[in-house]
């Protein structure tokens, strides 16, 4: 039996090649979207989930109330971890963690920038990352210990064996390799690849232990049998045990969640990366459904030609179930054709998905789970696209089909219209989000962000540098393609500083704005192209008193309360500084996110940075090879790592433009396989009115008129589509735009051009058939009747 249902389904397959090539088609492009995005998914929940204690390891986090607002931060100071162990036996291990600047190492002539981080023992208890050699835990608990990832170990030192060798870091500290790791994997958030020890900044005295400097990141791992939380409750008032502050509440986050759930609102965990997870699983699920549509549509839409078939069967002794496991074997064998068109796809595409997301995405082709799921995936699809027709062909009454009474049935709601329209609105939705998101980039893009980032380039101070940064500086400015000189606390692209401990005079205690930390020495208004309002720029070599002075942005003068900013005194930790100007609000961190408070203070902060403004030319490379030979002369040996400050810029968006042109993506593929469903449904309708198209030309029915005749069935119902995907639209985008404190509004036009191209689309895709149609001969046509 099975055998003759293959048979009859390999010939109705044969027999319609046309409506077979635009199922198998359209499924096969919808299962590979949906496949491509599935590995993506598995990818990102994969992240920081594989270490051999995932369910015991947890991040710090600490939250308090400012302003009626609560919030929430994972940074803690020096002291916290140990403290941490020490106080609760709950704890069986922790580690500290600094998220700092590359470093320079240096192995004889060879020297390049690698991202480091000081770490504690337990750091690889925690997460087990694969050793290759050496002992981890030994090397952490030495001050001059170093680990290498296994790419940086081969940069160092070639095909050589590099334990026990030295590492020089900053030309200044020496660090003997005692263990190699291997590369740490994709799906995990670290990206270091240089592990050095914490008593080393612990025994230069770079790790206070003063309790209100965050600077580090604290994680811990739980014994077996501690219920996190219960311990929690206990945990919550640390912070308050070990300082002043009895605002600041603590907590652990389980680390196999941060990476999905780490947006949190009044000390809460409400989403985050997971959220993008959500919105791209319900669009390979759309997908799918549309491509399912499709075959529903053209299944039915066929069911005349097939009620004979169905009649006879019946007469000949056929019962409805055989007739359904008919068209489900069927409907399977298309699924399974599919199946195989789409892993083509996928094999060709995976490559280039994995280069666009910016992650090296495993096959799946080698995994047995995979084709256990596929065998499950194919069966799901073709019987759920294929129950429909089967229950509703199998229902056709020998009697009625056979007196041309099949169409005699009436709905309220024609099912097949139903689907031509959820299909559109689905496309209507995503060919105006696309629009939406497309000008809210364009919006922040174009935002004015108070400085001038072209024509800007900057470095880190390091080695041998910043012994002679007067010097450095004064050659620079002598070079007649350089304009001017600063050097800053971090890269006027970041803000690596904040506190809400400032003082200034007139200030209430209980109000503990955050204000925001840069640094500079001199001229910062001219190299970062600053808009001075009131006052001057620091400058420390015209006054040297200027290493107290501060600068601040219109946004910090407002939280602050200053009527006359020029003059106030504002104390930062044990330091004292005097407003000696202000300039126009400029954006340092996101461009999405609201204007911040930024003081930029004299030289007693640490300036890491080098600003140089370049002056305009047309060859880039000689100017930077003159600026390059001022670097090598004062850090002989080290790379000329620069940045220029726009392209720093540009790769802030790089995150919401792949989110763009994901979507944009799989629009396209929507709008695809929805015009190949109304392609073909447009083929069908257009030969089952060949005879009455054919009348009424003879009754002297124009082409342009039958052409219209025929569109608009469908036109009609795309513009139903339209106006019911419009509300929807507008719900989600701009619940969408809320996350942005810097946003547009919904321009109504929007829908009108969705409008406009979804009939566009619909009235192209079907017009082929209907011009066709309307140039047929009558007499060929009706020569029978």
């Amino acid at each position: 039996m099975w055998k003759n249902y293959l048979k009859i389904a390999w010939r109705n397959i044969l027999r319609s090649k046309g409506f077979s090539i635009i199922n198998i088609g359209g499924l096969g492009i919808g299962i590979a979207a949906s496949v491509l995005i599935l590995i993506w998914i598995q990818f990102e929940l994969s992240i920081d989930r594989f270490y051999a204690h995932s369910d015991r390891v947890y991040a710090v986090w600490r939250y308090t109330t400012m302003d009626g607002e609560v919030l929430s931060w994972d940074y803690t100071p020096a002291p916290y971890g140990p403290a941490l162990k020490d106080k609760f036996p709950e704890v069986e291990a922790t580690t500290r963690l600094t998220e700092w600047d590359p470093h320079l190492l240096t192995v004889g002539s060879n020297s390049f920038y690698e991202k480091t981080t000081f770490v504690d023992p337990g750091f690889f208890k925690l997460f087990t990352f694969e050793v290759i050699s050496g002992d981890t835990e030994s090397a952490l608990s030495v001050p001059d210990g170093i680990i290498l990832t296994k790419t940086v170990a081969e940069k160092l030192f070639g095909k050589e064996d590099p334990m026990g060798k030295t590492v020089v870091l900053e030309k200044q500290l020496d660090f003997q390799v005692m263990a190699v790791v291997q590369d740490l994997p994709q799906n995990t958030n670290f990206n270091f690849t240089v592990f050095l020890p914490f008593k080393k900044l612990e025994s230069m005295g770079w790790a206070d232990s003063f309790w209100g400097n965050n600077s580090y990141r604290t994680f811990a791992m739980l014994h077996e049998s501690t219920d996190v939380n219960e311990f929690n409750e206990k945990f919550a008032g640390f912070t308050a045990l070990n300082t002043e502050d009895k605002s600041v509440s603590d907590f652990l986050f389980p680390m196999s969640d941060l990476h999905l759930y780490s947006k949190f609102e009044n000390g809460v965990s409400v989403g985050g990366r997971i959220e993008l997870i959500r919105l791209f699983g319900g669009v390979a699920l759309v997908i799918l459904l549309l491509a399912c549509i499709n075959f529903i549509n053209l299944s039915t839409a066929q069911s005349e030609n097939r009620a004979k078939e169905v009649g006879v069967r019946k007469i000949s002794g056929a019962g409805r179930g055989m007739l359904v496991w008919q068209f489900l074997v069927e409907s399977v064998m298309i699924a399974l054709f599919a199946y195989g068109f789409a892993l083509t796809i996928v094999a060709i595409a995976l490559p280039y998905f994995s280069n666009f997301i910016g992650k090296e995405l495993q096959s799946p082709f080698f995994q047995p789970l995979f084709w256990v799921i596929s065998f499950v995936y194919i069966m799901v699809i073709g019987i759920l696209a294929g129950s429909y027709p089967a229950f509703l062909m199998s229902s056709f009454k020998p009697t009625a089909v056979f007196k041309l009474k099949l169409n005699a049935r009436k709905y309220w709601v024609n099912p097949r219209e139903a689907l031509v329209v959820f299909q559109f609105a689905v496309v209507a939705i995503l060919i105006s989000s696309v629009w939406i998101i497309r000008d809210q980039m364009n919006h922040v893009q174009t935002r004015d962000l108070g400085l001038d980032k072209e024509n800007l380039i900057y470095h880190q101070v390091s080695g041998t540098m910043q012994e002679n940064m007067v010097a450095f500086r004064n050659e620079l400015l002598a070079l007649k393609e350089v304009n001017s000189v600063s050097y800053t606390f971090s890269p006027i692209t970041e803000l690596h500083s904040d506190t809400n401990m400032m003082k200034w005079q007139g200030k209430d205690d209980s109000y503990r704005p955050a204000m925001y930390r840069m640094g500079a020495d001199a001229n910062l208004v001219e190299t970062a192209g600053f808009e001075l309002i009131a006052g001057r720029d620091i400058d420390v070599y015209t006054f040297p008193s200027d290493s107290n002075a501060v600068l601040i942005n219109e946004t910090a003068a407002k939280r602050m309360g200053f009527e006359d900013p020029l003059g106030q005194v504002i104390q930062d930790d044990d330091l004292s500084f005097t407003v000696v100007g202000v300039v126009k609000d400029f954006i340092m961190g996101s461009p999405f996110d609201e204007v911040l408070p930024i003081l930029v203070f004299g030289p007693k902060r640490n300036l890491s940075f080098i600003h140089v403004r370049l002056n305009p030319g047309e060859d880039y490379s000689e100017i930077l090879a003159n600026v390059e030979d001022v670097f090598a002369k004062f850090n002989p040996g080290a790379p000329f790592d620069y940045n220029f400050v726009d392209q720093v810029h540009a790769r802030k968006f790089e995150s919401q433009k792949r989110t763009a042109q994901l979507t944009g993506l799989f629009t396209v593929l929507a709008v695809l396989i929805s015009c190949m469903g109304l392609f073909g449904l447009a083929t069908f309708i257009a030969e089952q009115r060949r005879k009455e198209i054919s009348v009424r030309k003879v009754l002297g029915a124009s082409i342009p008129g039958l052409v219209r005749l025929i569109s608009s069935e469908f036109t009609k119902l795309v513009l139903i589509a339209v106006l019911l995907g419009i509300p929807v639209t507008w719900y989600f985008m701009d619940s969408w735009l809320e996350t942005f404190d810097y946003r547009i509004s919904i321009d109504w036009k929007i829908f009108l051009w969705t409008a406009l191209a979804a009939l566009g689309i619909a009235f192209l895709t079907v017009s082929s058939q209907a011009i066709k149609t309307a140039m047929i001969n009558p007499a060929k046509v009706l020569k029978s009747e």
